[in-house]
This record gives structure tokens, sequence and C-alpha cells, in this order.
């Protein structure tokens, strides 16, 4: 990745790691083939320092690349936790939904019709 700057923000979702003081995350970038003229996404993987107590599997967080490290696998460092797993909020209104759906519109149809939701 020579076009992102050093000590760049990257966004991108926590993987499967194999290392207990670290989390895995793939990073997606869109690369320009000069030949198609078209661009390609491709993803990238990098092991984090840090959160790997509030951070799971299928979270979205951001990493910072590491001015020096002490492990040569683990290159970046989480800043934060963007998404958890399960908890996306709608940014215009502010709400918590599950797909299409608002979680409080589907709790009141619920008890309207006296289903578990």
């Amino acid at each position: 990745m020579q076009s992102v700057k050093r000590g760049a923000i990257l966004f991108g979702k926590v993987i499967n790691s194999d290392l207990p003081q670290a989390v895995k995350v793939r990073v997606s970038k869109y690369v320009m083939d000069e030949r198609l003229t078209m661009y390609f996404k491709e993803h990238f993987q990098y092991y984090a320092y840090g959160a790997s107590k509030e951070c799971e599997e299928g979270d979205y967080v951001l990493i910072r690349e590491l001015a020096e490290s002490d492990d040569k696998k683990i290159t970046h460092a989480v800043e934060s936790v963007v998404y958890k797993l399960g908890y996306f909020i709608d940014p215009v209104t502010g709400k918590r939904n599950a797909g299409t759906e608002y979680i409080d519109d589907i709790k009141r149809t619920s008890e309207l019709f006296g289903m578990k939701p």
C-alpha cells in the first residue's frame, strides 16, 4: 500500500485472530487498473494492538499505523470501535435498526399483535 500515507487512519472489519494480544483487521481499498482504466477492490489484512477485549469478530474499527513496533507482525493499533456487530444506528434519525426496519417499530408492531420480537 504505497499510496497510503504513513500514520493514516484506516477503516476495516475485525476478522478472526490467532494472536491473543492483537486483532486481525481487513481493510478494503480500490486500486486502479491502468490497462482497463477501472477500479477494483482489494483487501489488505493488518494485525492491530489494543482493544482486543472490546473488539469482537465482525466489528468495524479505525486503525492507525504504529511509529515503531516490537513485533514484526503487529504494525497497527486500534483507535476506536465504530460499529459493534449487530448494533447499527441510522445516521439520519439516530435510531437503532435491524436490516431495513427500526427496532422501535419492530417492538411496537409485536406489542400490537401480541408476538415476540
